[in-house]
């Protein structure tokens, strides 16, 4: 039997972890099979100590390529924030046969429990010992072919849990919808993910609902019911909670000024009544008939005997 990782949700479902297949040599490999689903970097090409390519010439996809992967890694990153131990990336190689350089997929967004997230030049399987249990890849004109049609039954053979396409600008021809959600089988097959009951699909990897809203790929808290903030909302929200603390505070001033005011004006007062106590007292024993007047009359007149 397949062993297993909980999942984030800690409901008691469970992630499979990589097969025993990926692991043990095989021939075939993984990498021959599906050679139509592997990466090849394009130059110049930046290599890390072992000689693996962590990074290329090749450019952004477009600026919702970018930005649907950003979301995700970000929202992903802060909602997990306390767990040191779930590893978020996007643009990242995954080498999944040890010694092979040419076994490399580049997901456009990827999610790994179980993993240090400490960075990384790249993802190398029998470093981490757990293939990622979520993947997203934003399709293109130019790659969707190898999204739909050959990474799939590579990243089933590996193992993933879930298996996320997003068409922004809807370039598939194979009658799919712009957002797409499958899940790994207890045979090995993918199976749709469920629908939202607010709209959009359910991952049970992460936890969160994921819809497309006005254009963008966006998630949402099942619990709460609210879409997680990008950066720009969060950079926003921020700066609306400054300005109200600020004017509270600038609420609060006059009433602490008023405030100084009165405990001013009460100082003075009460420093007013002593020295007005104080001068009576002093009048009082200059008045005629004070007590410093009552000497024994005949006390100039009594010679000493």
């Amino acid at each position: 039997m397949p062993s297993t990782t909980p999942s984030p949700s800690g409901r008691g479902d469970a992630t499979p972890a990589a097969p025993s297949h990926v692991r043990a040599t095989r021939s075939p490999p993984l990498s021959a099979i599906h050679a139509r689903a592997l990466y090849r970097p394009v130059a110049p090409v930046e290599v890390d100590d072992d000689g693996f390519p962590y990074s290329d010439g090749s450019l952004v996809e477009s600026q919702d390529h970018e930005k649907a992967r950003a979301h995700l890694v970000a929202v992903v990153r802060a909602r997990f924030a306390d767990r040191p131990d779930v590893y978020a990336a996007s643009e990242l190689g995954f080498y999944f046969e040890q010694g092979n350089r040419k076994a490399l997929v580049v997901p456009d967004a990827f999610v790994a429990f179980g993993v240090d997230s400490h960075p990384r030049l790249s993802y190398k399987l029998w470093e981490q010992s757990k293939v990622p249990d979520f993947v997203l890849e934003v399709v293109s004109r130019r790659t969707w072919r190898k999204d739909v049609y050959d990474k799939p039954d590579l990243y089933a053979a590996l193992g993933i849990a879930e298996y996320w396409l997003f068409d922004p600008y809807r370039v598939r021809r194979d009658g799919g919808t712009v957002l797409e959600g499958r899940r790994l089988g207890a045979h090995g097959r993918w199976e749709p993910v469920p629908a939202a009951a607010g709209g959009g699909l359910v991952s049970d990897v992460l936890d969160l609902d994921i819809l497309v809203d006005a254009g963008d790929l966006r998630l949402r808290d099942r619990a709460t019911g609210e879409i997680m903030p990008d950066l720009t909302e969060s950079m926003a929200l921020a700066k609306r909670a400054r300005a109200r603390a600020d004017r509270e505070a600038g609420r609060a001033d006059p009433e602490a000024e008023r405030a100084d005011r009165e405990a001013g004006r009460a100082d003075r007062e009460a420093k007013r009544a002593e020295a007005a106590e104080k001068r009576l007292a002093e009048l009082a024993t200059s008045l005629p008939g004070s007590e410093h007047d009552h000497e024994h009359p005949d006390a100039d007149n009594n010679p000493r005997s």
